[in-house]
């Protein structure tokens, strides 16, 4: 922004010095516009990066048209192309959309929409342009947006001046029509076919670039929030800590796809709108003086652009009603995507727990319990449809009105014969495109208020992920130190502060088979997670083995969507392991029917029964070979002969492993060479220390 800040500044100097000489003759407020924009351009350098590319193009229209200007003030342009030229209020209207886009940036709302969309246009990331003919380019992502932000307010430009060259032509073609002048009928219709043509174009590409960018930005957006969400393990601590962060999968599947469609449709219907005011005031405030008569003994002539007054005050009014009809929605919409969200996660946990719920004859109180969940949507579904009710009675008849007012407000100047028709047809549809950009809010609050949840939505998704990266006030100390596992003063909490575990001092050595036991709800698997690094709520210290593979196994084990090759070595490359090695280990835990079936596409947590997905969570362990592996009850739908199995084969396969195991049968003391028991205090917490190992079967 500086160097167009300095060019501006320049070329202000250079028109006084202009002025000065004779050369031009503009007004002075020229030349405070001028400074005003350089101004506007510098201050913006601290704004985000949205707004400073809109600021920047505004800027660039006005340097134009400040040079347009001086060349045709100074008669060097042909007299013929003077209608389509910069006027002085194209000068005065491009360095205050400038200065008002500077002052919109400190409103809470754009500041937040400016920080979700800013990151798009800072991203180094490369993207690749394919062009016409086959012309590819690979440059960095955030230069592709700007081109094509650039490229749609360019194409907005120009369907504005053709818009106010077919209302020029209404005149024309109207009045051809009352004087029977049949040749000049004739002209204008070919003029109206080239520059509908050039609208249609423009129209057509507007739409296909406008897809295309939103499209971009939702791939890199998408991508950005992914990551953000998996980061760390911020998906896991987001839902320990509930907050704003409820339905992830809902904020990045929809929340970013109508936040990237409705801001880059918004700023360009914005924007246009804007330019229409500017374009149809000059029309409507020169027409005005056309229309003389008097209203209610009032001589309307006094009052200079009566007709653009009396289109401001109609778009106000209803602005300001369409605010107090329709603010409710705000909240309501907020409230819908998470009820929406809520009924369709119940459904889909139903079907992923069919077999349960058929076994338990659970069928009746999951249809409560869907009815219960479906009611809040039909709730709020009325409660919208209340409030848009209202909204749509207020807007519709506006919009009706508006159509008649015009020629209302217009008609008596017209069958007194002082206009003809084609003023009366050219300021009608002048006041109507007047009217339209200045109920611009009216028409689209609806949309305005989903847009405003969406980016409430999104903004407390990303707050959630970001906080959740921080560790809490008390939170345990994770680091990779030496060659063991120790503990130091490790107390474990629940996220409200509960104490859940401790352990004074413990500490597993490289190549250990340690067996952790306890009460169920003692919290092992919470210490497990501690451990991992996972669980920050607490206090004290772990350090894990420094350069080590670490692999935990849960009681439920995780399997993607996809080929059973995929499931079993997830989350390592397809193409890690050989075909070879995948059989191997799937024979290695009893599981030779599957080899057959390593290309089929399936749900194997469904497909699967428990134990047999606990031997392919084992068979993935094989597959890794980690120094240090985790079994958290990972064994426990297993039978005690299968189990023993097992830990025969991880014995065979890991030698040097150090294994850490969660269970409670007496059997697996066979397999451990010592235990460490979790055992309830006075202060309700749950103390780790060794233990002998032969008290097993009585612990």
């Amino acid at each position: 922004m500086l160097p167009i800040a300095i060019t501006a500044g320049v070329a202000d100097v250079a028109i006084i010095g202009a002025r000065l000489a004779g050369l031009i003759d503009l007004p002075p407020y020229i030349f405070v516009l001028m400074i005003a924009a350089a101004a506007a351009a510098y201050l913006s350098r601290q704004s985000s990066t949205l707004i400073r590319g809109i600021i920047g193009f505004l800027l660039v229209w006005h340097l134009a048209s400040v040079g347009i200007l001086i060349l045709k003030e100074a008669g060097a342009l042909p007299a013929g192309l003077a209608p389509y030229l910069p006027t002085r209020a194209s000068v005065l209207l491009s360095a205050i959309f400038a200065i008002v886009v500077y002052g919109l940036s400190f409103v809470g709302t754009i500041r937040q929409i400016a920080k979700l969309a800013d990151p798009f246009f800072e991203t180094r990331d490369i993207g690749e342009l394919r062009l016409p003919f086959g012309v590819t380019f690979r440059v960095q992502e955030r230069y592709i947006a700007h081109a094509l932000l650039f490229v749609l307010l360019a194409i907005n430009i120009a369907q504005v001046l053709a818009t106010v060259l077919l209302n020029q032509w209404n005149n024309r073609f109207y009045t051809a029509l009352q004087e029977k002048a049949e040749a000049t009928f004739w002209i204008e219709l070919r003029y109206f076919t080239v520059v509908a043509f050039l609208w249609v174009i423009l129209a057509v590409y507007e739409l296909y670039l406008t897809q295309y960018t939103q499209m971009r930005w939702r791939r890199w957006m998408t991508g950005r929030l992914t990551g953000h969400w998996l980061d760390q393990g911020a998906h896991y601590r987001m839902r320990l800590a509930g907050g704003q962060a409820d339905n992830p999968d809902q904020r990045i599947a929809e929340d970013v796809r109508m936040f990237t469609s409705n801001t880059l449709d918004l700023v360009i219907r914005f924007f246009s709108a804007i330019l229409s005011l500017y374009a149809f005031v000059l029309i409507l405030w020169g027409l005005s003086a056309s229309f003389k008569y008097q209203v209610w003994g009032i001589n309307l002539e006094t009052i200079p652009g009566y007709l653009v007054w009396a289109a401001l005050f109609v778009a106000v009014f209803g602005t300001i009603c369409a605010h107090f009809i329709g603010r409710s929605l705000i909240g309501i919409n907020f409230l819908r995507q998470r009820y929406e969200a809520d009924f369709r996660y119940s459904l889909v946990r139903v079907r992923e727990n069919d077999e349960q719920i058929a076994l338990l004859k659970g069928e009746e109180a999951e249809r409560q319990g869907l009815a219960a969940r479906f009611t809040k949507v039909v709730a709020n579904w009325f409660d919208y449809m209340k409030y848009t009710k209202r909204l749509t009675w207020f807007t519709t008849f506006v919009n009706q009105a508006s159509v008649i007012f015009p020629f209302v407000l217009l008609a008596p100047a017209y069958f007194s014969g002082a206009v003809p028709l084609g003023s009366l047809t050219q300021t009608a549809g002048a006041f109507g495109r007047v009217e339209g950009a200045l109920l611009i809010f009216t028409n689209l609050y609806s949309t305005l208020a989903d847009y405003k949840s969406v980016i409430d939505r999104l903004t407390g998704f990303e707050r959630s992920a970001d906080d959740v990266k921080v560790p809490p006030a008390s939170a345990i100390a994770f680091e990779k130190n030496g060659e063991t596992l120790d503990l130091a003063d490790l107390t474990v909490t629940l996220p409200d502060g509960t104490p859940l575990v401790g352990a004074a001092a413990l500490s597993v050595g490289k190549g250990e088979r340690v067996l952790v036991t306890g009460p169920s709800g003692s919290g092992k698997s919470t210490l497990f997670r501690a451990i991992a690094g996972i669980w920050p709520h607490g206090a004290g210290k772990v350090s894990a083995p420094t350069g080590g593979d670490v692999m935990l196994l849960p009681q439920r084990p995780y399997f993607p969507v996809a080929t059973l090759r995929d499931a079993v070595t997830y989350p390592a490359e397809r193409g890690a392991y050989s075909d070879a090695e995948i059989v191997k280990a799937l024979a290695a835990v009893n599981l030779p029917a599957l080899t057959t079936r390593l290309d089929e596409d399936a749900a194997w947590h469904q497909m699967l029964s428990g134990g047999e997905q606990q031997r392919l969570a084992m068979a993935r362990a094989l597959l890794s070979k980690p120094d240090w592996l985790f079994l958290d009850e990972a064994t426990a739908a297993i039978d005690e002969v299968g189990e023993a199995n097992l830990y025969t084969t991880i014995r065979e396969w890991l030698p040097g492993a150090t294994i850490v195991s969660i269970g409670h049968r007496s059997t697996l003391a066979n397999f451990h060479d010592r235990r460490i028991h979790l055992t309830k205090g006075e202060d309700g917490l749950h103390a780790a220390a060794d233990a002998p190992l032969m008290a097993l079967a009585k612990g």
